[in-house]
């Protein structure tokens, strides 16, 4: 199948073929959903985001304000070769971000996806340096807790990106699976790759623009950015259907797409079926 599909405009035809795809496999790639002209402010942006006095790197911690606590740090200060560098939530700090958050193009394939309106709980944007470190396999979520239906990822490379420079790997199938809670060994957590057929995962090569959209119940990660010469820069987002009754706290204030604050969605007191989830790792 042809996972690659045009949308300029995101006529019926290319959404239709969107889902089928989502529903078959659990993710769907789109091209231009973000003009180039868009990219090229982006990453732009996003240069200039690390060095701004922002409190938006490092072990975020949400508070009740919706912004973070001491446990963030300077950008120059993580090591990108042990830590993952990325910014947490940068729509809260931008109004522009905020914008490419709810562009209306992503709310228009969101909403087809999931056949109802979408809402925003999360933005991400990693830099990925050459030589930086990989993400463990996982689910969204495990962390955001979304209920009664799972959440949904939209993941738009700034840099083409192949098995070199750590691209997106997943796990075919796995979006039909419940949350999968990670083995402990010698009292500590394990990898939930250790849950899956490796024969099963494969990786999932873009070219700058292209954004794609996948389950929260779809297992993926990536491994270390082996490059000495390109970055695997991506601007993340995450979203719930509007009929969400729960979420992690870490992903209130919930938006809807229009940037409007959402009050019908609670915060999930459970921790989820492993008991010891809320924030996206």
């Amino acid at each position: 199948m042809n996972h690659s599909l045009k949308a300029d405009r995101v006529g019926h035809g290319v959404l239709t073929a969107a889902k089928e795809s989502y529903e078959a496999e659990g993710y769907c790639v789109v091209d231009n959903v973000y003009p180039p002209a868009e990219l090229n402010v982006m990453e732009t942006f996003f240069e200039d985001f690390k060095v701004q006095d922002y409190k938006a790197f490092g072990d975020y911690i949400g508070t009740d304000d919706g912004l973070a606590d001491n446990h963030t740090v300077e950008f120059d200060d993580i090591d990108p070769s042990k830590e993952l560098l990325r910014a947490m939530h940068p729509h809260r700090f931008s109004s522009q971000v905020k914008q490419w958050y709810l562009h209306p193009r992503i709310a228009q394939v969101l909403a087809f996806l999931l056949e109802c309106p979408a809402l925003a709980a999360q933005t991400m944007y990693y830099y990925k340096p050459p030589q930086s470190v990989g993400q463990g396999m996982h689910q969204d979520n495990f962390f955001l807790l979304s209920k009664p239906a799972t959440c949904i990822a939209t993941w738009t490379p700034l840099d083409d990106t192949d098995e070199e420079n750590g691209c997106l790997k997943v796990v075919q199938g796995s979006h039909r699976e419940e949350i999968l809670c990670p083995p402990t060994k010698e009292g500590k957590k394990t990898s939930i790759l250790d849950m899956v057929q490796k024969s099963n995962i494969v990786p999932i090569c873009m070219k700058r623009g292209q954004t794609l959209f996948f389950s929260g119940q779809l297992i993926h990660g990536s491994e270390p950015n082996h490059s000495h010469t390109r970055s695997r820069r991506t601007f993340i987002g995450h979203y719930v259907d509007n009929m969400t009754e729960n979420l992690a706290k870490f992903y209130h204030p919930v938006l809807d797409m229009q940037g409007n604050v959402v009050s019908h969605v609670a915060v999930d007191q459970s921790g989820g079926p492993c008991q010891d989830a809320g924030m996206l790792d």
